[in-house]
């Protein structure tokens, strides 16, 4: 029972990996690193419509 468990980590750990390398490699060619690297602290802006969230 526990190497099945000890298995089933693994498979967990290793689709988790393979996950988090897709969505890393779909990021890279999605966006520029420029737009990536260029946030400012507390602007949030939506790159589709070009406009900036409501200040409260």
């Amino acid at each position: 029972m526990v190497a099945m468990m000890n298995w089933g980590a693994w498979a967990v750990a290793t689709v988790l990996a393979l996950w988090m390398g897709f969505d890393l490699w779909r990021t890279n060619r999605t966006y520029d690193e420029s737009f990536l690297l260029s946030s400012e602290e507390g602007e949030i802006v939506d790159a589709d419509v070009g406009e900036t969230a409501a200040r409260s």
